[in-house]
């Protein structure tokens, strides 16, 4: 009798302690940059939960899945956020820093761009109300120049950037990875250094780590794992390019060569969300005009470093920049 009771408590103890992992639904873009989200399926088990990956092709699309709940957690543009805030949809918050790096103006062969202000009447295309148009425009106001002293053409599509730049119709473009490493490969165009948006207030941020307000009120810890299971990512692929390589290989066409050259200057952004960068966006597309509401100071409950403190063992004021 009393080797049966013990069986039942070791059996029951084995029941509670194998609990069912919890399903977070996360959506990334088939680009270098959100490699480490597509890696998050192969060590989910680490912090017991059940990833399902949803591929998207455009920052906007995932932020308005995360903000209609139909995914989880996702990788959105850092203007999407205060952008959102300003028009009244409050649905989405940020909660990590996720990429710095893989935006670069691209020029023609033929054409010399050494410095910013040799951009002076250039004919450059862009995805105007873009993160790295964004930047572009910062940039000009620091180098005294106005948007008025380039010929803009505006594109809708990264590949149709790089048709105009093939043939000649536009002398530079502003791209983003993995285009720019084929561009390059192709020898065609290449990276000039007058571009850097390192210098810009958001320092070359491109990505953000987003979460659905719903996910992250019903399940708090399940998000905590899930930042803390990003993090370790983070850090499996930067100690690793072949890894992150072998990751964008599995969902691009892409040969390893023109991988390795676009992981260049991509750097994940660590235990840290940029409360002060993403003021500097609000302000910004305030004055352009880009939105009728200044929320400059008014993000606080969108850009929440609590589940973020959480993951790493430190104070908000530790993870809040």
């Amino acid at each position: 009798m009393k080797r049966l009771l013990s069986f039942a408590i070791c059996a029951m103890f084995a029941i509670g302690s194998a609990q069912a992992a919890d399903k977070v639904r996360v959506g990334y873009i088939n680009n270098v940059q959100s490699a480490v989200l597509a890696h998050l399926k192969s060590i989910q088990k680490d912090e017991n939960l059940d990833i399902e990956l949803v591929p998207f092709t455009r920052y906007p699309d995932v932020q308005k899945a995360l903000s209609v709940n139909s995914v989880d957690v996702g990788v959105i543009a850092p203007n999407g956020l205060p952008a959102a805030v300003a028009q009244g949809d409050r649905n989405v918050i940020g909660v990590l820093d996720l990429v710095f790096g893989g935006n670069s103006f691209v020029v023609r062969k033929e054409v010399n761009v050494q410095k910013f202000h040799d951009l002076k009447g250039k004919r450059i295309g862009l995805a105007e109300g873009g993160i790295s148009w964004m930047m572009f425009v910062m940039l000009l106001d620091k180098y005294g120049m106005s948007y008025n002293d380039i010929q803009a053409v505006n594109f809708s599509g990264a590949t149709d950037m790089v048709t105009a730049l093939k043939r000649g119709d536009v002398d530079v473009v502003d791209l983003w990875e993995p285009f720019v490493a084929e561009i390059v490969a192709a020898g065609f165009g290449y990276k000039t250094p007058a571009v850097n948006f390192r210098e810009t207030p958001l320092a070359a941020m491109n990505g953000l780590l987003g979460a659905s307000r719903e996910f992250a009120r019903k399940n708090d810890d399940a998000l905590v794992r899930t930042l803390r299971l990003v993090l370790k990512g983070e850090r499996q692929l930067e100690s690793d390019r072949n890894l992150w390589i072998g990751i964008v290989r599995g969902y691009s066409k892409l040969d390893d060569a023109t991988i390795k050259l676009a992981l260049g200057g991509i750097n994940y952004g660590g235990p840290q969300l940029s409360l002060s960068k993403m003021d500097r966006v609000a302000t910004f597309i305030f004055k352009a005009g880009i939105v009728k509401q200044d929320v400059t100071g008014k993000l606080g409950e969108n850009v929440n470093p609590r589940f973020l403190a959480r993951a790493v063992g430190k104070s908000e004021a530790a993870v809040l920049k």
